[in-house]
């Protein structure tokens, strides 16, 4: 069921499921839990959602949609006028993981996908990532037309690599790793930038 048919309970549950799943993952979360959390009966739970892959799906669908356009409000909020292109979306990940179930739901997910749910996590996440990169590659053409394709590729490639180091430190490190690796790409972007 996508996430635009949810009735409007439906999709109530679905996003307090969200914040669920986000704070305990898919495996510690209980459809008891997440029936309590939304005031109904676990009987009741069920009228909406078959089972529990049927509740994360829903969850994960919220999720997508959220960050998408978290990534789209972020793009074209005058990205490339000032600072580092993409700064937008990168200098605000780790206060947005903090405070925004989305999208601390969707990096446990992609990190730690369901095993019946592994190919819709991971098939979810990938264009979520393809989103991201075809974003910051349009603002980086609008800022740098005269790059080449090739060296394009590999800035936007470079971008996303950042990016994912950043996931990477969310979900497994900690604020000072996370923090030196922002400042490491803010000197070699601030570096490169210089020559283009």
């Amino acid at each position: 069921m996508a996430s635009n048919d949810l009735s409007p309970a439906a999709r109530r549950i679905a996003q307090l499921a969200l914040s669920h799943f986000a704070e305990q993952g898919y495996d510690a979360a209980s459809m008891n839990d997440i029936a309590v959390l939304a005031g109904l009966k676990k009987a009741s739970l069920y009228a909406h959602f078959t089972s529990k892959d049927e509740l994360y799906r829903a969850a994960l669908e919220l999720a997508l949609a959220a960050e998408a356009e978290h990534v789209r409000a972020q793009f074209a909020a005058g990205e490339g006028t000032a600072g580092a292109l993409g700064e937008g979306y990168w200098f605000q990940l780790r206060d947005r993981y903090t405070a925004n179930d989305s999208l601390r739901f969707l990096l446990r997910a992609a990190f730690y996908p369901p095993h019946s749910l592994r190919d819709a996590v991971m098939g979810g996440f990938n264009d979520y990532l393809a989103f991201l990169r075809g974003r910051f590659e349009e603002v980086f053409v609008q800022a740098h037309p005269r790059v080449p394709a090739d060296m394009r590729h590999w800035l936007v490639e470079a971008y996303m690599a950042v990016i994912d180091s950043l996931h990477v430190e969310l979900i497994y490190g900690n604020d000072e790793g996370y923090f030196r690796r922002l400042e490491a790409f803010r000197g070699l972007y601030g570096v490169f930038a210089g020559r283009l």
